[in-house]
């Protein structure tokens, strides 16, 4: 008969679970960042989990997404200097604005607002995410108000370092 609390004979779990059990536990496909993600797979679990702060993002999955965002911005930007030049161009004074680029350069910046407003909530549930794999809380994202730039470069550090599966806590599952 086994001392109470010891591994059970023969190999058979215990109360306690599998004896000799190291490391973190496993984790549930819908909570583990997927390591070597491709853009289309990142940008498909950026909105699966729109509002998912629990779990955790690998770097691919974080910076295929800040591309893709990036890449939204800019077209956006350039849509915008296109219909800014069109104004340069139809306006008969230099005072002068004609009324589409006005009304196109006013459609992009609402374009532009309402993607903003859009994926604020899920690139906030990615950061936290993303924290959580690097071994952090999601309250370091308030890093980034640090001024003078030093928070913005300690915020960028975190989100490229090593994932830290040694670091997750059941919490964050």
């Amino acid at each position: 008969m086994p001392y109470p609390g010891g591994p059970a004979p023969y190999g058979v779990p215990n109360q306690f679970g599998q004896f000799g059990q190291f490391g973190p536990p496993p984790l549930t496909p819908d909570i583990a960042p997927q390591l070597g993600a491709s853009f289309g797979e990142a940008v498909k679990r950026y909105f699966q989990r729109y509002a998912q702060f629990r779990g955790y993002a690998s770097r691919s999955e974080y910076w295929w997404v800040a591309l893709f965002n990036g890449l939204i911005g800019v077209g956006l930007y350039f849509l915008l200097f296109i219909f800014v030049g069109m104004s340069e161009v139809s306006g008969s004074s230099g005072d002068d604005m004609g009324t589409g680029a006005v009304i196109g350069m006013i459609v992009i910046s609402l374009l532009f607002f309402a993607y903003a407003i859009a994926t604020f909530v899920p690139n906030l549930a990615l950061t936290v995410r993303r924290l959580h794999d690097v071994g952090k809380s999601g309250a370091w994202w308030f890093i980034q108000l640090i001024p003078f730039g030093v928070g913005a470069i300690w915020f960028l550090i975190l989100m490229a370092s090593e994932s830290r599966p040694d670091l997750y806590r059941p919490e964050w599952s």
